[in-house]
Protein backbone atom coordinates (compact mmCIF):
# COMPACT_ATOMS: atom_id res chain seq x y z
CA UNK A 1 0.00 0.00 0.00
CA UNK A 2 1.06 3.61 -0.71
CA UNK A 3 1.28 5.64 1.76
CA UNK A 4 -0.25 9.34 1.16
CA UNK A 5 2.61 11.17 2.40
CA UNK A 6 3.94 10.38 -0.89
CA UNK A 7 2.23 11.81 -3.25
CA UNK A 8 0.94 14.71 -1.07
CA UNK A 9 3.06 17.22 -2.10
CA UNK A 10 2.45 16.24 -5.42
CA UNK A 11 -1.95 16.99 -5.40
CA UNK A 12 -1.53 19.77 -2.92
CA UNK A 13 0.45 21.59 -5.82
CA UNK A 14 -1.72 20.16 -8.30
CA UNK A 15 -4.58 22.16 -7.12
CA UNK A 16 -3.64 25.17 -8.42
CA UNK A 17 -1.55 24.05 -11.20
CA UNK A 18 -0.48 21.07 -13.67
CA UNK A 19 2.77 19.35 -12.15
CA UNK A 20 5.44 17.93 -14.38
CA UNK A 21 6.51 14.50 -14.11
CA UNK A 22 9.50 14.97 -12.82
CA UNK A 23 7.45 15.54 -9.31
CA UNK A 24 6.52 12.09 -9.44
CA UNK A 25 10.26 10.58 -10.04
CA UNK A 26 11.76 13.06 -7.07
CA UNK A 27 8.92 11.40 -4.33
CA UNK A 28 9.61 7.74 -6.10
CA UNK A 29 13.51 8.52 -5.50
CA UNK A 30 12.56 9.71 -2.28
CA UNK A 31 10.41 7.26 -1.26
CA UNK A 32 13.48 4.37 -1.88
CA UNK A 33 15.93 6.44 -0.67
CA UNK A 34 18.71 5.61 -3.03
CA UNK A 35 17.14 2.23 -3.91
CA UNK A 36 16.30 1.24 -6.97
CA UNK A 37 13.58 3.51 -8.11
CA UNK A 38 12.30 2.83 -11.33
CA UNK A 39 9.50 0.01 -10.67
CA UNK A 40 8.36 2.11 -7.53
CA UNK A 41 7.88 4.91 -9.77
CA UNK A 42 5.50 2.46 -11.93
CA UNK A 43 3.72 1.51 -9.04
CA UNK A 44 3.03 5.11 -7.74
CA UNK A 45 1.77 6.33 -11.05
CA UNK A 46 -0.43 2.81 -11.50
CA UNK A 47 -1.46 3.72 -8.06
CA UNK A 48 -2.57 7.14 -8.62
CA UNK A 49 -4.47 6.58 -11.98
CA UNK A 50 -6.13 3.16 -10.79
CA UNK A 51 -7.58 5.43 -7.67
CA UNK A 52 -8.50 8.12 -10.51
CA UNK A 53 -6.21 10.88 -7.91
CA UNK A 54 -4.51 12.01 -11.54
CA UNK A 55 -4.74 11.86 -14.99
CA UNK A 56 -1.57 12.16 -17.28
CA UNK A 57 -1.44 14.32 -20.67
CA UNK A 58 0.67 17.24 -22.30
CA UNK A 59 0.28 20.45 -22.52
CA UNK A 60 -1.13 22.25 -25.87
CA UNK A 61 -2.42 25.47 -26.65
CA UNK A 62 -6.00 25.17 -25.34
CA UNK A 63 -4.51 24.19 -21.73
CA UNK A 64 -4.31 20.26 -20.67
CA UNK A 65 -4.88 17.55 -22.70
CA UNK A 66 -4.98 14.08 -21.00
CA UNK A 67 -3.88 10.99 -22.21
CA UNK A 68 -6.72 8.21 -22.75
CA UNK A 69 -6.27 4.90 -21.47
CA UNK A 70 -6.09 2.19 -19.13
CA UNK A 71 -3.79 2.85 -16.50
CA UNK A 72 -0.84 0.20 -17.97
CA UNK A 73 -1.13 1.84 -21.42
CA UNK A 74 -0.77 5.82 -20.00
CA UNK A 75 2.14 4.03 -18.08
CA UNK A 76 3.53 2.83 -21.08
CA UNK A 77 3.19 6.08 -22.84
CA UNK A 78 4.94 7.86 -19.47
CA UNK A 79 7.69 5.24 -19.96
CA UNK A 80 8.61 5.67 -23.34
CA UNK A 81 8.56 9.66 -23.32
CA UNK A 82 11.02 9.31 -20.21
CA UNK A 83 13.22 6.34 -21.82
CA UNK A 84 13.68 8.98 -24.75
CA UNK A 85 14.85 11.80 -22.22
CA UNK A 86 17.04 8.91 -20.36
CA UNK A 87 14.95 9.56 -17.34
CA UNK A 88 15.53 13.48 -17.41
CA UNK A 89 12.25 14.76 -17.91
CA UNK A 90 13.93 18.46 -17.43
CA UNK A 91 15.17 17.80 -21.45
CA UNK A 92 11.42 18.33 -22.31
CA UNK A 93 8.66 15.56 -21.10
CA UNK A 94 5.60 15.95 -22.91
CA UNK A 95 4.29 13.95 -19.73
CA UNK A 96 2.50 16.43 -17.24
CA UNK A 97 -0.02 16.06 -13.69
CA UNK A 98 -3.26 16.53 -13.75
CA UNK A 99 -5.39 16.18 -10.33
CA UNK A 100 -8.81 14.70 -10.77
CA UNK A 101 -11.84 16.15 -8.98
CA UNK A 102 -10.92 13.20 -6.23
CA UNK A 103 -7.75 13.63 -6.63
CA UNK A 104 -8.59 17.73 -4.97
CA UNK A 105 -10.38 16.49 -2.90
CA UNK A 106 -7.55 13.97 -1.28
CA UNK A 107 -5.36 17.16 -1.73
CA UNK A 108 -7.80 19.49 0.73
CA UNK A 109 -8.01 16.58 3.18
CA UNK A 110 -3.93 16.42 3.33
CA UNK A 111 -3.43 19.87 3.89
CA UNK A 112 -5.29 19.71 7.02
CA UNK A 113 -4.31 16.65 8.26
Amino acid sequence: MIENRVFADILIEGMDDWVPIDQLIWAAKEEVEGGPWRNYFAELLVFLLENDLIQIGELAESGFSPWIGEPARILQLVTEDLESLSWDPRLGSRAWISNTGTGNDLARTLITS
